[in-house]
C-alpha cells in the first residue's frame, strides 16, 4: 500500500520531467501530511500571510501610482527645461526679433512697403512731368475709352457701387467679421489702413500732385491717385486682413474682382488714366502692408494663391507687348489738340490700335492690383 506521506508524481522534487517547459508549482499537501517547520506555529503562518498579503498590496499600488505619476513627471520635466537651462539658472523669453521667420516676414513687409512707396513717386513724376509719359498715360486711357463704348452702361453701374453707404456698409461687415473671431485690434488696423490711404489719396490729388501742360494732350487736369480705385482697394484688403482662414483664399479673389473692374471702369468713363487708377493700389497696399497683423496661422489655398501669382505675372507680359505694339511708330507729332484727348485722329487710321491699348491698359490695372492683394494675403500666412 502506498504511503500517505509520500509525494505525489506531480511534485517536481520527484520528477522534473512533469514541469519541463511550464511553471514550477508548490507542492500540494496532503491531507493529515506532516507540516513544515513554518507551520508549526497557526499563529505566524496567519501573520506571514497577512505580511505577504500587505507587500503584495503595497507593490501594486505602488506601481500604479509610479504608473499614474509618470506623465506628471515628464511634463514637469519639459516645463523645467523649458524654463531652466542644465544649471537650473532661469532663462529668459527669446524675444520674437530673433525668429528666424518673424524676421523674413518683416524684412518682407518693409521690401513691400519701401516698394509701394517707390513705385508711387517714380511713376508719378513719369506720367505727370515727362511728355512721353503724359502720352502714354492718355493715350491708354482713350484708347480703352474708343474701345469700350458699348459696355458704357456696365461702367456707369461698377462706379455707381463707390458711395458713402456701400462705404459704410463695408466698414460695418468688416467690424463684424473682426468682432466674430474676437479680433478687436484686427478690425482697427483694417479700418486705419482704409482710412489712411483714401485721406492720403485725397491730399495728393488736391494738394500736392500736379499736372502741368506740356502741350502734348488736352486734358491737363490732375487726376491722379484715383479715390474710387482707392476705395476698391482698401476695402478688400480689409476684408482680407480680417477674414478667417477658410474665407481669405475666396476674399483675395473676390476682391481682385472687384478692384480690377472699378479701375476699369473709371477709365472707361474717361475719368482716371492707368495710371491714377495703379498708383491708388499702390498706395493702399502701402497702408495695408504696414498695418497688417504678421501672423503664423496656415494659409487656405496656396496653390490658388500661387496661380494668382503667375495669372499677375503673365499679365505684365501682355501688358507691356500690348502697349509697345499699339506704340509702334508713334511720333510725338501725332498729338492734335482740339480731338478728344490729343491722340483721336491717331486712332481712327488704325482702329486695331485701341483695342490693343485697352487690353493693355486692362493688364497694367488688373496686374498690379492682383499682385498687391496677393502680398498682403501672404503676409499673414505660413
Amino acid at each position: 500500500m502506498d504511503d500517505p506521506n509520500s509525494a505525489l508524481p506531480s511534485d517536481p522534487t520527484v520528477d522534473e520531467s512533469y514541469t519541463r517547459g511550464s511553471r514550477p508549482v508548490q507542492p500540494r499537501t496532503r491531507s493529515g501530511s506532516r507540516t513544515s517547520g513554518n507551520d508549526k506555529d497557526p499563529q505566524k503562518s496567519a501573520t506571514n500571510r497577512k505580511e505577504t498579503a500587505g507587500n503584495e498590496t503595497r507593490t501594486s499600488a505602488s506601481s500604479s501610482v509610479s504608473t499614474k505619476e509618470r506623465p506628471a513627471r515628464a511634463r514637469t520635466t519639459t516645463s523645467r527645461s523649458a524654463s531652466a537651462d542644465d544649471n537650473g539658472t532661469e532663462l529668459t523669453p527669446r524675444p520674437l526679433s530673433d525668429d528666424r521667420w518673424y524676421r523674413h516676414k518683416l524684412a518682407r513687409r518693409i521690401a513691400g512697403v519701401t516698394a509701394c512707396l517707390s513705385l508711387t513717386a517714380f511713376i508719378s513724376y513719369g506720367v505727370l512731368s515727362t511728355s512721353y509719359g503724359q502720352v502714354i498715360d492718355t493715350i491708354l486711357m482713350e484708347g480703352m475709352m474708343r474701345s469700350a463704348r458699348q459696355y458704357a452702361g456696365f461702367s456707369t453701374l461698377i462706379t455707381g457701387l463707390v458711395s458713402v453707404p456701400v462705404l459704410v456698409g463695408i466698414g460695418v461687415l468688416v467690424a463684424i467679421v473682426a468682432a466674430a473671431r474676437r479680433r478687436a485690434t484686427l478690425a482697427g488696423r483694417a479700418l486705419g489702413a482704409v482710412v489712411g490711404a483714401n485721406v492720403t489719396t485725397q491730399i495728393l490729388k488736391d494738394y500736392v500732385l500736379t499736372r502741368p501742360s506740356l502741350g502734348v494732350t488736352t486734358g491737363v487736369v490732375n487726376s491722379l491717385p484715383s479715390g474710387h480705385a482707392t476705395v476698391a482697394v482698401t476695402l478688400s484688403l480689409a476684408l482680407i486682413v480680417v477674414a478667417p482662414q477658410w474665407f481669405r483664399g475666396p476674399s483675395a479673389w473676390i476682391g481682385w474682382a472687384w478692384t480690377s473692374l472699378m479701375s476699369v471702369s473709371v477709365m472707361m468713363e474717361g475719368w482716371h488714366r492707368p495710371s491714377d487708377a495703379i498708383t491708388a493700389a499702390l498706395i493702399a497696399g502701402a497702408w495695408a502692408l504696414a498695418l497688417s497683423p504678421i501672423e503664423r496661422r496656415p494659409r487656405h489655398g496656396i496653390k490658388v494663391q500661387r496661380i494668382m501669382v503667375w495669372v499677375c505675372m503673365t499679365l505684365v507680359i501682355i501688358a507691356i507687348v500690348a502697349t509697345i505694339a499699339a506704340m509702334w511708330g508713334f511720333s510725338m507729332s501725332a498729338a492734335a489738340p482740339g480731338s478728344g484727348y490729343g491722340f483721336e485722329y491717331f486712332l481712327e487710321i488704325r482702329p486695331w490700335r485701341s483695342r490693343v491699348l485697352g487690353v493693355a491698359a486692362i493688364a497694367w490695372v488688373s496686374a498690379i492690383c492682383g499682385l498687391i492683394i496677393h502680398e498682403v494675403d501672404r503676409l499673414a500666412g505660413e
